[in-house]
């Protein structure tokens, strides 16, 4: 069966550094973070699982983000906190066309 999928403009490339990620008003529940790196952009939840803080003033290095609240380190390719297993945050597929980045969800 195949997935259903959706297309949405984020922002232009120029936009999003490594030094000021861009947050994404998904719907009225679900805030995304966008983050650069010297090789790619990724995308996830722009919330700490435990206190609810905001990631997106986080530090990244590689593709490492370092939670600002509790030091806590998460995979930004595959979302996994590194500090305890049981714990991922949410990732989002990033794509670019152009100097345009988008990123595709899941409509199914």
């Amino acid at each position: 069966m195949k997935e259903d999928v959706k297309k949405i403009y984020l922002c232009r490339k120029s936009e999003v550094t490594r030094e000021n990620p861009f947050v994404f008003n998904l719907n009225h529940r679900e805030q995304i973070v966008l983050f650069s790196t010297t090789e790619r952009y990724f995308a996830v939840e722009n919330r700490y699982p435990y206190a609810g803080a905001n990631l997106h003033e986080g530090i990244v290095e590689n593709k490492i983000l370092m939670c600002v609240w509790r030091g806590w380190r998460f995979d930004l390719e595959s979302g996994q906190c590194l500090n305890e297993y049981r714990t991922r945050l949410k990732t989002y597929p990033v794509f670019t066309e152009n100097d345009k980045l988008f990123l595709v969800i899941s409509t199914s």
